[in-house]
């Protein structure tokens, strides 16, 4: 075989494994991962300035004896005393809740929940979703799960809460156990 076209080929070789080589050390070089709608891993201290919600809630939306938890929010989820998460979250009539979480989509920032009324303005939520690796390649590593128990206030314009957030690889072992409350305010027309 003639030398130059036994160089170009072995070259044209190398490179293609150092390609694959640097893919597969981003795909599988990065230990922690990252939980969609929760989980950064680290909070970043403080909350985003949403100045839309300045006037949010003036008109006493749901107020009387049982306000309820049904419509859209903006929620801060804090632990330790750092946020852990922001997200817009969305309770609807039927027991089923949405929610986009201030992550990059790559991480997951969409998730679901079901939610049932367990007292007066009280909620109890189980919230699921997937884990993925960081990075622009969001591989799948695992799944978590985020319950809360919610109080709204009575003039049906912000509601308080705590959750317990867990997070597990694809094995079943657990990699994230962290508790904390959280603050919402109901998103209006006006």
């Amino acid at each position: 075989m003639n030398r130059r076209l036994e160089t170009g080929l072995a070259s044209r070789f190398s490179r293609g494994v150092w390609t694959a080589l640097a893919i597969t050390c981003l795909m599988f070089g990065a230990t922690e991962a990252k939980a969609s709608c929760g989980w950064t891993g680290a909070g970043s201290g403080k909350a985003v300035m949403m100045p839309m919600l300045s006037g949010a809630g003036q008109e006493g939306a749901n107020v009387g004896s049982n306000p309820s938890i049904v419509g859209l929010w903006a929620v801060v989820y804090t632990a330790g005393g750092q946020v852990f998460n922001e997200s817009w979250d969305e309770w609807h009539s039927d027991g089923t809740e949405f929610e986009n979480a201030y992550l990059n989509p790559v991480q997951g920032d969409i998730c679901f929940g079901v939610w049932k009324q367990i007292g007066p303005s009280t909620v109890k939520l189980h919230h699921i979703g997937w884990t993925f690796t960081p990075g622009n390649l969001g591989t799948a590593t695992g799944t978590f799960s985020l319950d809360e128990v919610n109080t709204v206030s009575s003039n049906g314009n912000t509601y308080t809460g705590s959750f317990h957030f867990q997070a597990y690889d694809i094995k079943g072992n657990k990699q994230a156990d962290v508790s904390g409350t959280m603050k919402a305010q109901r998103i209006t027309i006006d």
